[in-house]
């Protein structure tokens, strides 16, 4: 599939492993959502070279958007969503947002 492989995680300080919030594919323009956000000063990006592309933004950007279905390909069968850790994932929080280049 050309398209995008996106995975939403909460870091954990240490060397605790990140708490997965998010995964889901996406088609060509499913990378928009969050380059939008980019363009819009609400997120960031560190990495640009598709191994993946990587963002940090604030939970309050990212996840309404998973819960109104506004994120291209989060409602496909191919999701992984975690409403509890999603739910006590506070809105300041700051997330990283992998986006891995299937083409």
């Amino acid at each position: 599939m050309l398209g995008w492989w996106f995975v939403v995680t909460l870091p954990v300080p240490g060397d605790g492993e990140d708490v997965v919030l998010a995964k889901w594919e996406a088609g060509l323009d499913g990378i928009d959502w969050i380059t939008g956000l980019v363009a819009a000063g609400r997120a960031e990006r560190s990495r640009f070279d598709g191994y993946p592309h990587r963002f940090t933004v604030r939970a309050g950007e990212v996840l309404p958007l998973l819960a109104d279905g506004s994120v291209p390909g989060a409602g496909c069968s191919s999701r992984e969503l975690h409403p509890d850790r999603i739910a006590g994932c506070p809105a300041d929080a700051l997330l990283t947002v992998d986006a891995w280049d299937q083409s």
